[in-house]
Protein backbone atom coordinates (compact mmCIF):
# COMPACT_ATOMS: atom_id res chain seq x y z
CA UNK A 1 0.00 0.00 0.00
CA UNK A 2 2.74 2.42 0.81
CA UNK A 3 4.88 1.56 -2.66
CA UNK A 4 1.62 2.82 -4.37
CA UNK A 5 1.10 5.90 -2.75
CA UNK A 6 5.26 6.46 -3.06
CA UNK A 7 4.48 5.91 -7.36
CA UNK A 8 1.58 8.26 -6.92
CA UNK A 9 3.28 10.77 -5.48
CA UNK A 10 6.61 10.56 -7.71
CA UNK A 11 3.99 10.14 -10.47
CA UNK A 12 2.13 13.23 -9.90
CA UNK A 13 5.25 15.34 -9.56
CA UNK A 14 6.89 14.07 -12.32
CA UNK A 15 3.48 15.78 -14.37
CA UNK A 16 4.04 18.74 -12.52
CA UNK A 17 7.57 19.33 -14.01
CA UNK A 18 7.67 17.97 -16.87
CA UNK A 19 4.16 20.22 -17.62
CA UNK A 20 5.89 23.29 -16.29
CA UNK A 21 8.93 22.60 -18.70
CA UNK A 22 6.45 22.10 -21.46
CA UNK A 23 4.88 25.37 -20.70
CA UNK A 24 8.00 27.54 -21.01
CA UNK A 25 8.47 28.91 -24.44
CA UNK A 26 11.93 27.89 -25.72
CA UNK A 27 12.71 29.37 -29.20
CA UNK A 28 14.31 25.96 -30.54
CA UNK A 29 16.06 26.70 -33.38
CA UNK A 30 19.16 29.05 -33.60
CA UNK A 31 22.40 29.74 -36.00
CA UNK A 32 25.53 31.71 -34.62
CA UNK A 33 28.83 32.63 -35.55
CA UNK A 34 31.95 32.76 -33.68
CA UNK A 35 35.39 34.69 -34.35
CA UNK A 36 38.43 34.18 -32.18
CA UNK A 37 42.00 32.47 -31.54
CA UNK A 38 42.82 28.98 -32.26
CA UNK A 39 45.80 27.47 -30.56
CA UNK A 40 47.72 24.60 -32.23
CA UNK A 41 51.04 25.37 -33.10
CA UNK A 42 53.75 27.71 -31.57
CA UNK A 43 51.90 30.64 -32.44
CA UNK A 44 48.06 31.29 -32.01
CA UNK A 45 46.37 32.26 -34.98
CA UNK A 46 42.48 32.98 -36.42
CA UNK A 47 39.31 30.99 -36.71
CA UNK A 48 35.96 31.15 -37.44
CA UNK A 49 33.08 29.09 -36.88
CA UNK A 50 29.54 28.84 -37.83
CA UNK A 51 26.90 26.79 -35.95
CA UNK A 52 23.34 26.02 -35.86
CA UNK A 53 21.71 24.24 -33.45
CA UNK A 54 18.08 22.80 -31.63
CA UNK A 55 17.37 23.69 -28.30
CA UNK A 56 15.06 20.80 -27.70
CA UNK A 57 14.65 21.67 -23.38
CA UNK A 58 15.22 24.76 -21.70
CA UNK A 59 18.58 23.26 -20.45
CA UNK A 60 19.91 21.11 -23.55
CA UNK A 61 20.26 21.26 -27.16
CA UNK A 62 22.14 19.49 -30.29
CA UNK A 63 24.39 21.46 -32.54
CA UNK A 64 26.33 21.11 -35.26
CA UNK A 65 28.86 23.47 -36.86
CA UNK A 66 31.73 23.90 -39.12
CA UNK A 67 35.18 25.51 -37.93
CA UNK A 68 37.91 26.94 -39.47
CA UNK A 69 41.07 27.53 -38.49
CA UNK A 70 44.00 29.60 -39.98
CA UNK A 71 47.72 28.90 -39.25
CA UNK A 72 50.34 31.44 -40.10
CA UNK A 73 52.36 28.52 -40.86
CA UNK A 74 50.43 27.16 -44.21
CA UNK A 75 48.41 24.49 -42.21
CA UNK A 76 44.87 25.06 -42.52
CA UNK A 77 42.37 22.87 -40.18
CA UNK A 78 38.71 22.65 -41.05
CA UNK A 79 36.44 20.65 -38.29
CA UNK A 80 32.96 20.06 -38.64
CA UNK A 81 31.51 18.53 -35.53
CA UNK A 82 28.17 17.48 -33.54
CA UNK A 83 27.65 18.72 -30.05
CA UNK A 84 25.37 18.08 -27.05
CA UNK A 85 25.33 21.59 -25.10
CA UNK A 86 23.98 21.86 -21.72
CA UNK A 87 22.72 25.40 -20.48
CA UNK A 88 22.76 26.29 -16.64
CA UNK A 89 20.79 29.69 -15.70
CA UNK A 90 23.00 31.15 -13.63
CA UNK A 91 20.86 35.24 -13.72
CA UNK A 92 18.19 35.57 -15.93
CA UNK A 93 19.71 36.01 -19.20
CA UNK A 94 23.33 34.51 -18.33
CA UNK A 95 24.09 30.64 -18.88
CA UNK A 96 27.03 28.90 -18.51
CA UNK A 97 27.59 26.50 -21.45
CA UNK A 98 28.99 23.06 -21.56
CA UNK A 99 29.45 21.31 -24.73
CA UNK A 100 30.34 17.63 -25.42
CA UNK A 101 30.87 16.08 -28.98
CA UNK A 102 32.60 14.37 -31.67
CA UNK A 103 34.75 16.35 -34.45
CA UNK A 104 35.80 15.22 -38.34
CA UNK A 105 39.15 17.91 -38.27
CA UNK A 106 41.16 17.90 -42.06
CA UNK A 107 44.19 19.51 -41.91
CA UNK A 108 45.71 20.73 -45.02
CA UNK A 109 48.52 19.58 -45.92
CA UNK A 110 48.04 16.63 -43.25
CA UNK A 111 45.52 13.80 -41.99
CA UNK A 112 42.46 13.85 -41.14
CA UNK A 113 41.04 12.58 -38.02
CA UNK A 114 38.00 11.66 -35.87
CA UNK A 115 38.20 12.93 -32.07
CA UNK A 116 36.06 13.71 -29.59
CA UNK A 117 35.67 17.72 -28.26
CA UNK A 118 34.63 19.46 -25.38
CA UNK A 119 34.23 22.81 -23.96
CA UNK A 120 32.75 25.40 -21.79
CA UNK A 121 31.27 29.16 -22.26
CA UNK A 122 29.16 32.04 -21.24
CA UNK A 123 26.00 33.05 -23.30
CA UNK A 124 24.55 36.26 -21.98
CA UNK A 125 20.80 36.60 -23.99
CA UNK A 126 20.48 40.47 -24.93
CA UNK A 127 17.28 39.73 -25.62
CA UNK A 128 14.96 36.86 -26.87
CA UNK A 129 16.39 36.67 -30.31
CA UNK A 130 19.52 37.33 -29.59
CA UNK A 131 22.24 36.00 -27.70
CA UNK A 132 26.46 36.27 -26.79
CA UNK A 133 28.86 33.81 -26.28
CA UNK A 134 32.23 33.24 -24.80
CA UNK A 135 33.59 29.68 -25.13
CA UNK A 136 36.63 27.99 -24.90
CA UNK A 137 36.83 24.49 -27.05
CA UNK A 138 39.27 21.71 -27.37
CA UNK A 139 39.50 19.15 -30.01
CA UNK A 140 41.48 16.33 -28.65
CA UNK A 141 43.85 15.85 -31.72
CA UNK A 142 47.66 15.26 -31.59
CA UNK A 143 48.76 17.98 -30.54
CA UNK A 144 45.50 18.92 -28.84
CA UNK A 145 43.80 22.13 -30.89
CA UNK A 146 42.26 25.00 -28.71
CA UNK A 147 39.93 27.60 -29.98
CA UNK A 148 38.30 30.55 -27.79
CA UNK A 149 36.15 32.34 -29.53
CA UNK A 150 33.21 35.51 -29.23
CA UNK A 151 30.47 35.05 -31.11
CA UNK A 152 26.75 35.64 -31.78
CA UNK A 153 23.94 33.45 -31.83
CA UNK A 154 20.41 34.18 -33.62
CA UNK A 155 16.99 32.10 -32.46
CA UNK A 156 14.02 32.35 -34.53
Amino acid sequence: MAKNWLVSIFAAIAMLASAGVLAQTVPSTYVGLDIGNADFGPVDDTAFKLYGGYQFHPNAAAEVGFAKLLDKGGVEVTALEVDFVGMFPVAPQLFVLGKLGFARLDASPGEDENDFTFGFGLQYDVNYNVGARLQWQRYTTDPDVDLLTIGLMFRF
